[in-house]
C-alpha cells in the first residue's frame, strides 16, 4: 500500500475517533451554562414565594402646598404605593396614606394585570386600609409570619413601588424593635420595626419578609433625610385590626359570639377561642382554648381567615367549625345572627334611604386647605343611582363638611342636623362639600324627611 494511501487511512481512523468521542460527549448533560445550586438563595426563595401576592398602587390627589410664598396653594400629585393581597377574591391590605384622598386607585398585579380598587374601610391610627379590586379568578394571597419571635439583626426583606420601580426588592435586617414614631402633633405610629432594607416612597403598604417569604411587617414609613431607617407595623397586631376591618366592611354584620386569638408556636399558627359569649347555649359545645382548625371544610389560622369566611354569610345562617381539642377533633355548627344595631349604622341607613350616600368620618387635615376652619368631615365612599347626591352629581370621594349652618365633623353632627326641626322642616338644605380641596355648595332635599 502506498505511504499515501496509510497516511490517509489513518488520518481518518483519527477523525472517526474524535468523532466517536465527541457524540459521547454531546449525549452527555450539558452543564456549563446551568444555574449554580448556589444562587437560588434562601432569599431569592422567599422573593419567589411572596412576590405574586403582591401589588402595586398608582393613583393621583390634590395637596396643599406648603410654600411660604404661596400658602394654600394646590396642586395634583402622583402618588404610588405598594399593597398584599390577603384573600383570592381581591381584598388588598395597603397603608391608608397610600389611597387617602385618591379618587381612582390603580392596582396592578405581579403578572401586569390593571384593576381599579374600590376603598372598603380603614384605620386611622394604624394607617392601615382595605381595599378591593373585581377579579374573575382566584388570585394569589400572601403567606403570615408572626412579629413575636423577631430578633434584631435578622434578615428581614421588602417589596415594593418605591419611586414608581414596581417590584423592586431590598434586603436588610431588623435593626429595632418596639420603636414609637411621632408622625405630626396629633398621630404617633406605635411599636414599629425598625429596618435598614431600602424603604422609600411607594414601600408604603408593602410586605417586610422574612427567609421563609412570610410576611411580618407591613411597611409604613421612612425617616426623611435618613439613610436605612424604615419602620414596618408588626404583623401580629396589624392582623387584628386587618380582620376588624373585614367585620365592618360585612354588608350585613353577624355574630357568632366567640372571642378568639391567635397563638404561633413552633412555626403554626393557630386560632384559639378565649370564651364563648353564648356558652350557655345548649347545642353549643365550644370551650375555651380549642383551636378551630377549619370554617366549612376551609383551613383559618388566625381571625382574619375567619372574618374573610363569615363575608359571604348572613345573618340566620350557621357555619361549621372544625375544631382541634386536645387529641381530638370534633365539628360543631354555630348559628350567626345580625348585629345589634348602633346608633351609626340606623343612622347610615337613614342616610343612605334620604340622600343616597354612604360616608366615613375623616380628620381635619383631610379638609385643610379650603380656606375654613373645618374640624373634619363625612367622605362619600358610595352613592346610590338617581338619589339625591345623584342628581346633584356629587362624587365618590367628595367630602360633606357642613348642612345648613352647621359643621359634620362627625356622625354625631350629622344625626343631631337631621333631628333637628329646622333641617326637618325645611323643603331643602345647603350642603358644603370639599371636592379635592375646593368647596363647593348644592341644595338636596331628602327622600324622606324622617330620622329613625
Amino acid at each position: 500500500m502506498k505511504l499515501s494511501r496509510v497516511i490517509a487511512r489513518q488520518t481518518i481512523l483519527r477523525l472517526a475517533s474524535v468523532a466517536a468521542g465527541l457524540s459521547v460527549t454531546l449525549a452527555q448533560p450539558l452543564t456549563l451554562f446551568a444555574d449554580p445550586p448556589q444562587r437560588v438563595s434562601p432569599i431569592v426563595r422567599a422573593v419567589q414565594h411572596a412576590e405574586a401576592a403582591v401589588v402595586n398602587i398608582q393613583g393621583s390627589k390634590t395637596v396643599v402646598s406648603a410654600s411660604t410664598t404661596s400658602p394654600n396653594s394646590k396642586q395634583e400629585v402622583n402618588g404610588m404605593g405598594t399593597g398584599v393581597i390577603i384573600d383570592p377574591r381581591g381584598y388588598i391590605i395597603t397603608n391608608l396614606h397610600v389611597v387617602e384622598d385618591v379618587s381612582r386607585i390603580e392596582v396592578t398585579l405581579a403578572d401586569g394585570t390593571t384593576a381599579i380598587a374600590k376603598l372598603l374601610n380603614y384605620d386611622p391610627e394604624t394607617d392601615l386600609a382595605l381595599i378591593k379590586i373585581p377579579t374573575s379568578k382566584d388570585l394569589p394571597t400572601i403567606e403570615f409570619g408572626t412579629s413575636s419571635d423577631l430578633m434584631r439583626g435578622e434578615t428581614v426583606i421588602a417589596i415594593g413601588n418605591p419611586f414608581g420601580y414596581q417590584n423592586t426588592v431590598t434586603q436588610g435586617i431588623i435593626s429595632a424593635l418596639n420603636r414609637n414614631i411621632p408622625v405630626n402633633g396629633s398621630q404617633e405610629y406605635k411599636n414599629l420595626i425598625q429596618t435598614n432594607a431600602d424603604i422609600n416612597p411607594g414601600n408604603s403598604g408593602g410586605p417586610l419578609l422574612n427567609l421563609d417569604g412570610e410576611v411580618i411587617g407591613i411597611n409604613v414609613a421612612v425617616r426623611v433625610g435618613a439613610q436605612g431607617i424604615g419602620f414596618a407595623i408588626p404583623i401580629d397586631s396589624a392582623l387584628d385590626v386587618m380582620a376588624d376591618l373585614v367585620a365592618a366592611s360585612h354588608p350585613e354584620p353577624v355574630v357568632h359570639g366567640l372571642e378568639l386569638s391567635r397563638s404561633y408556636e413552633n412555626g403554626v399558627s393557630k386560632l384559639l377561642v378565649r370564651s364563648d359569649q353564648e356558652e350557655s347555649t345548649s347545642s353549643r359545645n365550644v370551650r375555651m382554648c380549642d383551636v378551630i382548625e377549619s370554617v366549612n371544610g376551609v383551613p383559618v389560622a388566625n381571625r382574619l381567615d375567619l372574618e374573610l369566611m363569615l363575608l359571604e354569610q348572613r345573618p340566620g345562617g350557621s357555619v361549621e367549625l372544625g375544631i382541634s381539642r386536645g387529641e381530638n377533633r370534633v365539628t360543631q355548627a354555630i348559628p350567626l345572627r345580625s348585629a345589634p344595631a348602633t346608633l351609626d349604622q340606623n343612622l347610615a341607613k337613614t342616610v343612605w334611604e334620604q340622600l343616597g350616600v354612604r360616608v366615613v368620618a375623616v380628620a381635619a387635615n383631610a379638609v385643610a386647605g379650603t380656606g375654613e376652619d373645618y374640624q373634619g368631615g363625612l367622605r362619600i365612599t358610595e352613592i346610590r343611582a338617581a338619589s339625591p347626591a345623584a342628581k346633584q352629581r356629587l362624587q365618590v370621594g367628595d367630602i360633606i363638611v357642613g348642612v345648613m349652618e352647621w359643621q359634620t365633623a362627625s356622625m354625631a353632627d350629622l344625626q343631631w342636623i337631621l333631628s333637628s326641626p329646622t333641617f326637618r322642616s325645611a323643603p331643602s338644605a345647603k350642603y358644603y362639600v370639599v371636592r379635592k380641596r375646593q368647596q363647593i355648595t348644592v341644595a338636596m332635599s331628602p327622600e324622606s324627611v324622617r330620622f329613625r
